[in-house]
């Protein structure tokens, strides 16, 4: 079954440690402040005002402030500007649904602000740190944190946020299946609540309680505590928590104890019937998921079948990956019972492909070895390198290593790995056995150890890129930062391939069309205004690749479309328009690359010893592809790449 989840979770994500007066002047005025303005205090402020303006209407805008006010805050020894930009970043990150980023910058402004003595800003970033890393499935972390909370709560005491710690640890018990100690946590919450006359508050208690006793098949309490909730939500016109109370009401009729099928449809159907109104997915999604399990169990299975794809995508949107996992079971299920097999194989595999993402011994490792990293990471910045080990093999770089070779550095790194992917298969291979359940059972570790390697990968890979922008935040040479820039960049291309390498159910091709848009479209972010009138045109349907291929093009559209963004569209009157086309043409496969723009001049495409790295990146490349290449500027400027896979 599929359960509302606890109120108040994210709270703390949610929200800044400063509020804003109603009066504050917009956007366009604060950006006009900045003109002339000297570097001092109060214009790191207006940063952080534009930073929190920003906050819901534009993510990348939000985080070129935080950068920005990050950036002054080092320069003049503003010490709270710095860590609360950090939060701010955190908070940027989490809404672009890149938790890993985010986590690291709340993380970060907790240990800078609890060195500054900060306990305010401190506690705040210690609340978004515990509560992202119960979305993360960290809970043992997630508990850690709120204890620790509660701790600085003891000296400095908050009503008001010690009932949303004790909300949050209630979840992640109820996340564990650990009911009766949900309930504790969730009666102090109430408890508190009471105390403040906090209306909403007690009304999602009373909801949270509900949901919780249904678990334990509570009968009296569990019914009592959601009508409770349910009554107030009505006097409130709170649809959203009305949905999820009726959610709640119409799951507990599917339990095997009190199962009723046409209670739960009436409960569970009027709960849908809000959750849509209000546009609530997660309301709409349990629905749709709770109402398919129903009829599953009274064999209703084509009626199953098409709620469970209903439920599907609104949990692939919200990123729940047990609810993907277990509704992708119930798909799989109902695909049987009516006969279809091929289709209940494809989705049985990926439930299990799911689910060992979730549960194997080797996502519990990661996890301990990423809490180490960022314990590591607090004491000295430069050993954080270190989260670039994969194996037993310990790869390190020195600072002033990475200063020099900050665009190569990534690359190295992941020629190492793709060394190390290489090798892990080739041993996997060996070790099939000629037995068809070993070899399925090989074939499934094999995968499940295969994802895990790029999903650590990617993280690590950011990680470095976050370490690139630091580097280049503390130069002072222009060249050095656009190179440290520039790798960043380079470094997250590939991170996005292990990306989508990871979300593939198949690790040996990657989606061409889906990372191309992905990219250019990230790429195109980055720049903001400069390329907001610029057309993206991206063709390469049904193409695939392996890493090895798909990383050197990768980084060749990097090098191009960066370039093209930067240059060929500067000082040009209206828009433009670049253009990816990737298609198989015989035995072998093109690629063109063109903008509209200011071409490339000639005294730069001939010259042996070019000065653009970008240039010699990209020729680099199309080598190592073992590819036929030519540049044409004369209308803008076209790449054409041919190669063979």
């Amino acid at each position: 079954m599929k359960w509302m989840l606890p109120r108040n979770l994210l709270i703390f994500l949610l929200v800044y440690s400063v509020s804003l007066n109603a009066q504050q002047s917009p956007i366009d005025s604060l950006k006009q402040l900045l003109i002339g303005h000297q570097d001092n205090i109060e214009k790191a402020q207006i940063y952080r005002e534009l930073t929190i303006k920003y906050d819901r209407v534009n993510q990348d805008s939000a985080l070129y402030f935080a950068d920005k006010q990050i950036k002054l805050s080092k320069k003049i020894n503003y010490v709270e500007g710095e860590y609360k930009a950090y939060y701010s970043k955190g908070v940027s990150y989490f809404r672009k649904n890149v938790k890993d980023s985010a986590l690291y910058y709340f993380q970060k402004s907790y240990d800078d602000a609890m060195a500054a003595q900060d306990t305010i800003q401190a506690n705040q970033s210690l609340g978004s740190v515990g509560a992202l890393n119960i979305l993360l499935g960290n809970y043992e972390m997630a508990l850690e944190s709120f204890l620790a909370r509660l701790e600085m709560l003891k000296r400095y005491p908050n009503p008001a946020a010690e009932q949303t710690v004790y909300n949050n640890m209630a979840s992640v018990y109820d996340r564990l299946e650990q009911y009766d100690q949900a309930i504790v946590y969730h009666h102090k919450s109430l408890k508190l609540k009471l105390q403040a006359e906090d209306t909403n508050g007690v009304m999602t208690s009373y909801q949270n309680l509900g949901a919780a006793f249904t678990k334990l098949d509570n009968e009296d309490s569990a019914l009592n505590y959601s009508r409770k909730a349910f009554k107030i939500a009505e006097q409130l016109d709170n649809k959203n928590v009305m949905a999820a109370t009726l959610s709640n009401i119409g799951t507990f009729y599917t339990r095997e104890a009190h199962f009723s099928y046409d209670s739960a449809s009436i409960y569970l159907n009027k709960s849908l019937a809000i959750a849509r109104e209000v546009d609530d997915k997660d309301g709409m999604a349990r629905s749709y998921s709770n109402l398919s399990t129903i009829n599953l169990t009274v064999k209703n299975y084509q009626k199953s079948l098409d709620l469970a794809l209903k439920a599907l995508p609104l949990f692939e949107s919200l990123g729940y990956k047990n609810d993907i996992s277990e509704t992708v079971n119930d798909i799989a299920l109902s695909f049987e019972k009516l006969g279809r097999y091929p289709e209940a194989y494809a989705y049985l595999r990926r439930h299990k492909n799911l689910d060992d993402s979730l549960y194997t011994e080797e996502t519990t490792r990661a996890i301990s070895e990423m809490q180490t990293k960022y314990e590591t990471e607090k004491k000295d910045q430069d050993l954080a390198l270190q989260s670039a080990q994969l194996t037993e093999k310990q790869l390190e770089l020195e600072q002033q290593h990475l200063l020099r070779n900050g665009a190569i550095a990534g690359a190295v790194l992941l020629g190492i790995v793709a060394f190390l992917i290489y090798r892990i298969k080739t041993k996997s291979n060996k070790e099939i056995t000629s037995k068809n359940e070993l070899l399925s059972k090989s074939l499934s570790e094999r995968e499940a150890l295969l994802k895990e390697i790029h999903h650590r990968v990617k993280n690590n890979l950011q990680i470095i890129a976050s370490l690139l922008y630091l580097q280049s935040d503390e130069s002072e040479n222009q060249d050095v930062r656009r190179l440290l820039e520039e790798g960043q960049g380079r470094v997250r291309s590939m991170a996005l391939i292990h990306q989508k390498l990871y979300e593939n159910d198949d690790l040996k091709h990657i989606p061409f069309d889906d990372y191309l848009k992905e990219l250019i479209g990230e790429i195109k972010l980055s720049f903001g205004d400069m390329a907001k009138n610029i057309e993206l045109e991206v063709e390469a349907k049904d193409v695939f690749f392996d890493v090895d291929t798909a990383v050197p093009l990768g980084l060749i559209i990097n090098e191009l479309s960066t370039n093209a963004f930067k240059y060929a569209y500067a000082k040009r009157v209206g828009g433009g328009v670049f253009k990816v086309v990737l298609k198989k043409e015989g035995g072998e496969y093109r690629m063109t690359v063109s903008d509209n723009g200011h071409g490339i001049p000639d005294e730069v495409l001939n010259a042996t010893q070019s000065s653009s790295l970008g240039l010699k990146l990209t020729r680099m490349l199309s080598d190592q592809l073992e590819g036929e290449y030519n540049f044409d500027n004369s209308n803008g400027t076209t790449f054409d790449l041919k190669f063979a896979v």
